[in-house]
């Protein structure tokens, strides 16, 4: 495929993911629309998540944010977002590799300064308008707040 071609993708929001002290709502995108139906078990994707968010969150971090797993054209990806100190967002992107025992693991990209392709972004933009709608102009972080982020999710095509 040209890579200079734009064809939609099928995003899906998936249940949220308890990991590392934190909740993280789950979007799975997809390529091939076909591929929706072969989604990794919940335990791979939090041991996946957990080798990204290694500690508990620190100062300043919230505990929730986002994670997307992107089953591209070119390989398959694993974005993990986090909100911190209110209106930030920490942000870590994985490929997969697949090792000598055929395990899929995720490990950091060799293009290290990589956020996210235009598919992505447009899911991290509904996750700003999300979290701006939802807490920070409720003008606070309490249980209600996070719950109601928690629960605004998308899914269709980007």
């Amino acid at each position: 495929m040209n890579p200079l071609t734009y064809s939609p993708r099928l995003v899906k929001a998936l249940p949220p993911l308890d990991v590392s002290g934190r909740v993280l709502k789950v979007y799975g995108m997809f390529a091939e629309p076909e591929r929706c139906s072969t989604l990794p078990a919940p335990e791979w994707l939090q041991q996946q998540v957990a080798s990204v968010l290694r500690e508990p969150p620190q100062e300043g971090d919230h505990p929730v944010g986002f994670l997307i797993l992107h089953y591209g054209e070119e390989g398959d990806y694993l974005l993990v977002s986090q909100w911190y100190d209110a209106n930030m967002l920490k942000h870590w992107v994985r490929g997969t590799a697949v090792d000598a025992e055929g395990n899929t693991t995720v490990a950091p990209l060799a293009q290290r300064d990589l956020i996210a392709c235009v598919w992505e972004l447009e899911v991290i933009k509904f996750e700003r308008d999300a979290w701006v709608n939802t807490v920070l102009a409720q003008g606070r972080l309490d249980q209600a707040s996070l719950d109601a982020y928690l629960a605004t999710t998308f899914s269709g095509w980007v």
